[in-house]
């Protein structure tokens, strides 16, 4: 009776030993995979947002420099304004206006919007018009506005300008958003700006305005930034 206790015993011990080197293996094994899965994970979900991002910036683009195209944004003097009262309202809320860059400038041919490229319709491709402007210190900002009217460069043109009667325009829109790989893999679809790791989105649109009556552009009050000019070719 005596040998068959210490039987069960040391059988009882043994199986228990196994269990904990069966938990032990699985949580080795467990760590070993996490971080890839996970770091996979996040690249398809920053991925999908990317797609996302350009898709609804694509339209809102679209939707507000037709404002621009029929001579009805004028009366917007700044890039504020044409954030806050186009751009904004065209993004039905699925975009963070204050993450909103813009540049409004004036081109000397259809050719030079498209870079070459055939013009079907109303707009350009956005893929033929630039890259995101990033350069060694990061994403670079300089020649473009946003809604406090900001632009980092010092002494550059203003961003923004009016645009006139039968004249070739192309706007730009960089979108500053999360980077949510870029704290995991610095450098995968992000990039640094203003201190922070982000993930920028760019999209342009190249049209000729059409043969709209020229509105009068209002005078500055003396109060914050002055009116934006006309739009002029290397301005």
């Amino acid at each position: 009776m005596v040998s068959q206790n210490c039987s069960i015993a040391f059988r009882s011990r043994h199986r228990s030993r196994r269990a904990r080197g069966r938990r032990a293996a699985v949580a080795l094994e467990f760590a070993i995979v996490a971080l890839p899965f996970f770091t996979w994970l996040l690249f398809l979900f920053e991925l999908s947002y990317d797609l996302f991002t350009q898709e609804a910036l694509d339209y809102a683009l679209q939707g507000a420099v037709r404002q621009i195209q029929t001579g009805s944004a004028t009366s917007l003097t700044s890039g504020k304004d044409f954030i806050t009262q186009a751009l904004c309202p065209a993004a039905k809320g699925l975009l963070e206006c204050n993450n909103m860059w813009l540049r409004v400038t004036a081109v000397s041919t259809v050719t030079q919007i498209t870079g070459g490229a055939t013009v079907v319709g109303d707009y350009t491709p956005p893929t033929t018009n630039g890259a995101v402007p990033i350069n060694a210190s990061g994403l670079d900002l300089s020649q473009y506005t946003n809604l406090a009217n900001a632009n980092t460069g010092s002494g550059l043109p203003n961003p923004y300008c009016i645009a006139s009667a039968n004249q070739a325009i192309l706007v730009s829109v960089v979108y500053v958003g999360p980077s949510f790989i870029g704290g995991v893999l610095p450098g995968v679809l992000s990039t640094s700006f203003l201190g922070s790791t982000v993930h920028p989105t760019l999209s342009t649109a190249g049209f000729v305005t059409e043969a709209f009556q020229p509105g009068s552009t209002p005078a500055s009050s003396g109060a914050g930034p002055a009116p934006a000019g006309p739009c002029t070719v290397g301005s």
